[in-house]
């Protein structure tokens, strides 16, 4: 409800009975003297400026309302509630927002305001002091509003006067408990509820909470430009290195990989995993891409995937004596290395067999210090096999199997997107 129709509707409880205005239901208190009714001897002036408000005529209003003000004698709490109702209302109307903000905090305030409309006028409020750009109003009014009713509109307004105020943490904070409540009721965040997380979070220098608003931002609104920020975002993560190769992987797969060092960086961390193939044909991509403008990226790149043709050379060689190798060891880890292998050099039939048999035999990387990141390379590792060979079925199970490491359980998931 706006601002204006929820003031139409508290007046139009204030209708005529009998010889005055009254309204029974507004009588909350004892405090709130006049017993639910307008005084006679203002009744007139008030009669009047009701008209005035059917009529849409703004000024009358506060010219009739001033004539009652100014009838001598004491006047009750519901008269000057319903006074201050009627101003509020023009004053909304003539754009007079801070005039405005006065006359509902008033009626907020109020002992005639009843209680099932405290939670519409707190909104109200916050509505108007974000016009008025006085933020801690807004925030007050939000955070009273919000103990009556967890009202989506208003979490995003008092998120967004954090914002505006400079309060980041308490922005991202607000907006987390917003979109958490949604997932849990299955409900679909807002783009521009989780864009303004993510600004939230930028200004915060929270790249953590940057990378998690961008994985729901492809889960919901799957742009490409949101996949590109997401991986930006996961590679300055605190990642290891078998970690960061992993989430360039997805980058290439959803096409978003786009400048030099992106290439470069994920070519020398497949040499450093003796991926040859793989080093090589990233480096390719990247210059049949025309990503290598600049002279030195063009140079450095021309001898990165020099030597990543001479190890691909080398790789290609040894894979049947390293497959024989493979099949008699007692532990996976060969198998699904022969498996990755096979992957970059374009055989995925090959590499899923391999890295099954490497599953199977278990005890990938034991003793190692990141044996859970290894045993869910596999995994992925399998799953992008599958996707090779278009059996999106397996590739799709393959991914859901990886848990142990919470990375790479988040990097299965998005590439879970993509099956």
């Amino acid at each position: 409800m706006s601002i204006r129709s929820g003031l139409v509707f508290a007046i139009a409880a204030l209708g005529v009975v009998g010889a005055g205005f009254s309204s029974p239901a507004a009588a909350q208190t004892a405090a709130c003297t006049g017993g639910g009714k307008i005084s006679k001897q203002i009744a007139k002036p008030m009669q009047a400026a009701q008209d005035a408000q059917k009529a849409r005529k703004w000024q009358d209003v506060l010219t009739k309302v001033r004539e009652a003000e100014q009838v001598p004698g004491t006047k009750s709490a519901f008269d000057q509630f319903y006074m201050s109702e009627f101003r509020g209302y023009a004053y909304i109307n003539l754009r007079q927002q801070a005039e405005a903000a006065r006359e509902l905090e008033f009626g907020l305030n109020s002992p005639c305001m009843p209680e099932a409309r405290k939670a519409e006028r707190l909104k109200n409020l916050v509505g108007i002091h974000t016009a008025l750009r006085n933020y801690p109003k807004a925030i007050d009014f939000g955070n009273r509003a919000l103990k009556i009713s967890r009202d989506p509109d208003i979490q995003v307004a008092v998120a967004q006067a954090y914002y505006q105020s400079g309060n980041n943490k308490d922005a991202v904070r607000v907006m987390n408990d917003l979109l958490g409540s949604l997932e849990q009721s299955g409900a679909r965040p807002k783009e521009q509820q989780l864009l303004l997380v993510q600004a939230a979070c930028q200004r915060a220098n929270d790249n953590n909470c940057v990378a998690r608003v961008f994985e729901k931002l492809v889960v919901y609104y799957p742009k490409p430009e949101y996949w590109q920020n997401l991986m930006s975002a996961l590679r300055q993560s605190d990642l290891n290195d078998l970690q960061r190769l992993n989430v360039m992987r997805l980058a290439v797969h959803v096409n978003v990989m786009k400048k030099p060092d992106e290439y470069k960086e994920m070519a020398q961390l497949a040499l450093e995993e003796k991926l040859g193939c793989e080093a090589q044909a990233v480096l390719e991509d990247g210059f049949a891409k025309k990503v290598f403008i600049e002279t030195r990226d063009v140079d450095v790149n021309t001898r990165l995937l020099n030597a990543a043709k001479k190890e691909a050379t080398t790789e290609k060689a040894a894979l049947a004596q390293n497959e024989t190798a493979a099949r008699s060891a007692a532990t996976g880890d060969a198998e699904v290395k022969l498996g990755a292998q096979y992957l970059g050099c374009g055989d995925p039939a090959k590499a899923v067999a391999a890295i099954q048999r490497g599953i199977t035999k278990g005890k990938i990387a034991a003793g190692d210090p990141n044996q859970a990141q290894r045993e869910d390379e596999a995994g992925l590792l399998l799953g992008i096999s599958h996707l090779h060979n278009n059996n999106k079925a397996e590739a799709a199970k393959a991914f859901r199997s990886v848990k142990r490491d919470p990375t790479m359980a988040r990097i299965a998931k998005l590439w879970l997107l993509n099956t």
